[in-house]
């Protein structure tokens, strides 16, 4: 999976005269921290991935800016795993057993994170228009209470605020960019296709 800015970066360019709650709900899912929990709420369980994300797609009233972005989460995330983990996974040989590989990866999705919150001019402001919105506007995620999603955005912002650190080495700032903008453009071309 991708980290909170790459969703935010993803959500930014996506919203087109959309709301605050578009980009919250492209973050929210990630408010789930057991990773058993998150396998289940991702889809990354379901044999066929895609064909279950086409489902909700269909399932989603594109007007609702928080299910909307949460749709958005959920492909973001499927493009990731399919490019970006694989690959990451491959500079270890394949997929290790357990889950000792994950704090590494995690360091390295943190650093882009940061990288991006430290050199968008849009970020503040979008962390302040989401830390605005009244906790009632979100809309309902599976396996978690609408304050686990106010406790995560805030718990992001003050980290990023925190961590102006250097870029991360393997996901470096180009690579990050290009796999948003072709995010973006997927996502638009799968979402008008698959209602």
């Amino acid at each position: 999976m991708p980290s909170c800015m790459i969703h935010l970066h993803t959500a930014h360019l996506l919203r087109n005269g959309r709301g605050a709650l578009f980009c919250a709900g492209a973050v929210a899912p990630d408010a789930i921290d057991d990773w058993r929990a998150k396998d289940v709420t991702h889809l990354r369980d379901v044999p066929d991935r895609l064909a279950r994300l086409a489902a909700i797609a269909q399932e989603t009233d594109s007007r609702d800016d928080f299910a909307e972005g949460v749709l958005l989460h959920l492909y973001a995330d499927w493009r990731w795993d399919k490019d970006q983990l694989e690959r990451y996974w491959a500079t270890l040989g394949g997929r290790p057993p357990g889950g000792g590989w994950v704090l590494s990866y995690r360091n390295e999705i943190s650093l882009a994170s940061a990288w991006i919150y430290h050199h968008s001019p849009w970020a503040r402001t979008l962390w302040e228009e989401l830390l605005a919105l009244p906790v009632e506007q979100y809309g309902p995620l599976p396996g978690m209470e609408k304050s686990d999603v106010r406790a995560y955005l805030t718990r992001n912002y003050k980290w990023h605020e925190g961590h102006p650190g250097p870029p991360s080495a393997f996901y470096s700032p180009q690579e990050v960019e290009e796999f948003v903008i072709g995010t973006v453009e997927g996502y638009q071309t799968w979402r008008s296709t698959v209602g």
